[in-house]
């Protein structure tokens, strides 16, 4: 199951939906739902709270198993591309999926050149972010 769910995951990440003339869409996935539940569009406002959160990444992501059993996550798309050079990532990103486990320090995934997934922790307070998506965590 979490070899499936993982793909799952892996394959939303990496999956890019080309729509003409709509906004780019943050899109909200609930863990335990296994499902989008809420799309927010992204402004320049989400966009630049989200790469400040980018921006702090500080430490890699040490547990073998980064798939939460609860919680939700966050796919924010950034376009165009931006530039990363933090103490722990230095690459271009396309994207960021955001992690809140539920009673966990929450952490991010990017997937690097090769298309490989790497998770982050970051550092920058995260509250301002959630209330601008309507989010209570």
């Amino acid at each position: 199951m979490r070899k499936v769910f993982f793909f799952l995951l892996l394959a939303w990440g990496v999956m890019a939906v080309t729509v003409t003339a709509q906004p780019l869409q943050i899109e909200v996935f609930d863990v335990t739902q296994s499902k989008v539940v809420k799309t927010v569009p992204l402004d320049e406002k989400t966009k630049s709270e989200a790469l400040k959160l980018v921006k702090s990444t500080n430490a890699l992501y040490p547990k073998l198993n980064p798939t939460p059993k609860t919680g939700f996550m966050l796919k924010v798309p950034l376009e165009p591309e931006e530039n990363i050079d933090t103490i722990v990532l230095k690459q271009t990103v396309k994207q960021v999926i955001f992690i809140f486990p539920e009673g966990e320090k929450p952490y991010l995934l990017i997937f690097n050149e090769k298309e490989q997934p790497m998770f982050y922790y970051f550092s920058e307070d995260f509250t301002e972010f959630l209330e601008m998506l309507g989010i209570k965590r």
